[in-house]
């Protein structure tokens, strides 16, 4: 790939110096940021650059996404059979591990492949994933890896540990896990993937299974991708089986660390606050998700110390309104209407960045020199001027309902004009609708 200096529109860099330029340039070649400032600049040492002009808009880093489940993309619109749970327990056995056991390989592929589209359209170029088909173990993380390739995304890929299917079912998941690690050990310009040790929660984990996983990856330098206290029941069943919190018990066999991952972090207490970021744990929240299944809300300001950013669960794939939602929770919760703004701003621009690199390796978020040419034009004609000082609020009130026009991902435009560059979407939506169809008739 030759050298490459893209202008035209706005560019919101997200670094500390000059994050807005009204007219700038950024140089890219092979895959990477090469410098970002005036564009006559860029020309004069690099004449032999070609410059491509983007038009009007604006061009943003890419965004990151904490914690998805790509396997419920074929969900939507399924009404599940029986009666309606009426407690989180309940909404994990009569919808998602009914769902999750039905899966066949195709099922699992299409679904990836459309919750990393959507994705890639929303503006997010690196999506951490958190996997469970126990019904088609071995080769599902093989499918998901293939969609990563063909959607042309970064990211994180993961099994979901648990007992509830059984122990040849663990230990299926179990190997799963360790082929993983020696396919996706980590993330180059030449692999975007690496691979996490899943884990359900708490309470569908048993001591011996807890051990058995410690045991297996004590010599894999990698990180653990785990529920943490989503719902109360989950806490009360480790109260009452273990004598402890969750994070505590966790805590006992390794788990937590600085390349972790703990998902949700509803129902903590002091301790476990202090033990995660002790560790230096990071931790996901995830507000629309903990609405819809009516298990409260973290209180994250009161998590001093912990690093904190935002996934969305599997509901959808737009982080911006994820983080809208949680602006709103949280102004909803602390009865106060000035609170958050600031601060979700630093969880999804800042936060989610940093975690994603601290567990892959790898920079992203910026658009500055040394980082990879991760990108995206959003052709958004803003009615107020942008600043430095104003673009958090034209992320939650402008951009949130934009689909992305164009977007890199290590330089390679992988969305053009809305079109994806490396496969047919539509194609994909038609085979995805036979297969989802035949899906909710298998449940």
């Amino acid at each position: 790939m030759s050298k490459t200096i893209f202008t035209g529109p706005i560019i919101f860099t997200n670094a500390k110096e000059n994050p807005i330029l009204n007219s700038g340039a950024v140089l890219i070649d092979d895959g990477e940021i090469l410098a970002v400032g005036k564009l006559s600049e860029i020309q004069r040492i690099n004449p032999d650059a070609t410059v491509e002009n983007l038009g009007d808009g604006l061009l943003t880093p890419g965004l990151v996404n904490l914690h998805h489940h790509l396997y419920s993309s074929l969900a939507r619109g399924w009404n599940p059979s029986g009666n309606p749970p009426e407690n989180f327990p309940e909404v994990l056995e009569r919808i998602w591990w009914k769902l999750d056991k039905a899966l066949q390989m195709e099922d699992i592929h299409y679904s990836a492949i459309v919750g990393l589209g959507e994705s890639i359209r929303s503006g997010v170029t690196a999506v951490i994933d958190h996997h469970a088909s126990y019904g088609t173990i071995t080769g599902s993380l093989d499918a998901i890896a293939e969609a990563y390739q063909i959607v042309g995304q970064k990211g994180s890929i993961c099994f979901e540990l648990s007992d509830r299917a059984g122990f040849n079912a663990f230990d299926s998941g179990l190997n799963e896990t360790i082929n993983a690690f020696k396919k996706w050990p980590g993330i180059s310009k030449n692999n975007r993937l690496s691979a996490m040790i899943g884990l359900h929660a708490s309470m569908t984990l048993s001591d011996d299974s807890l051990g058995k996983i410690a045991d297996t990856f004590k010599d894999h330098d990698a990180g653990y991708h785990f529920h943490l206290a989503e719902d109360k029941s989950d806490q009360d069943n480790c109260r009452a089986k273990y004598k402890m919190r969750i994070t505590e018990r966790f805590a006992e066999y390794g788990i937590l660390g600085d390349r972790s991952l703990a998902v949700h972090g509803v129902h903590l207490d002091e301790t476990e606050v202090k033990l995660l970021a002790g560790s230096a744990t990071n931790l996901a929240i995830c507000a629309r998700s903990n609405q819809n299944n009516a298990v409260g809300f973290p209180e994250w300001w009161k998590y001093a110390g912990v690093n904190i950013g935002l996934g969305t669960d599997g509901i959808g794939s737009d982080i911006i309104s994820e983080a809208k939602s949680t602006l709103y929770a949280s102004r909803h919760v602390r009865k106060s209407p000035n609170f958050g703004f600031g601060e979700i701003g630093e969880l999804l621009l800042e936060s989610n960045p940093e975690i994603f690199g601290k567990i892959t390796g790898h920079r992203v978020g910026r658009l500055a020199t040394g980082y990879p040419a991760d990108m995206v034009l959003w052709r958004y004609n803003s009615p107020t001027p942008i600043s430095s000082e104003n673009i958090w609020g034209h992320y939650l009130y402008g951009l949130y309902n934009h689909q992305a026009d164009s977007v890199w991902v290590n330089g390679e435009n992988v969305l053009s004009e809305g079109q994806f560059s490396r496969f047919d979407y539509n194609e994909t939506l038609v085979k995805a609708r036979i297969l989802a169809q035949k899906l909710w008739e298998r449940i």
